[in-house]
């Protein structure tokens, strides 16, 4: 084989690319479903890898949300048990200008006969 007719191959062949003739000088007609098929599954290919990446970044952000619900949650909780306690309860009282206090002596447990 020869250099020219090497370089007379890939002058045809690029000439056959420009022209739109490649496919049909290959016979890759004969291959069109194949094509085709090959075409649909990897465009499908891409579709799902985007789906994923779309899932991904939704269950990142659905993260952060939760642990921030659960900071806030957290706070919540905290400032209502702050509300139930005694000596929070009697402040309140006495700003609502009540006269209830805790009880300074324990409860007398009376015991039926």
């Amino acid at each position: 084989m020869s250099v020219k007719s090497v370089w007379t191959a890939v002058r045809n062949t690029f000439r056959a690319i420009r022209n739109g003739e490649f496919l049909l000088r290959i016979r890759a007609d004969k291959y069109y479903m194949h094509i085709m098929y090959l075409f649909l599954l990897m465009w499908v290919t891409i579709l799902l890898s985007l789906q994923v990446d779309k899932t991904l970044a939704r269950v990142g952000d659905n993260k952060v949300k939760l642990e921030t619900l659960r900071i806030h949650h957290a706070e919540k909780e905290a400032a209502l048990v702050k509300l139930h306690s005694a000596s929070a309860a009697e402040i309140r009282l006495g700003e609502l200008g009540s006269k209830a206090a805790l009880p300074s002596e324990p409860a007398t447990i009376i015991k039926k006969k």
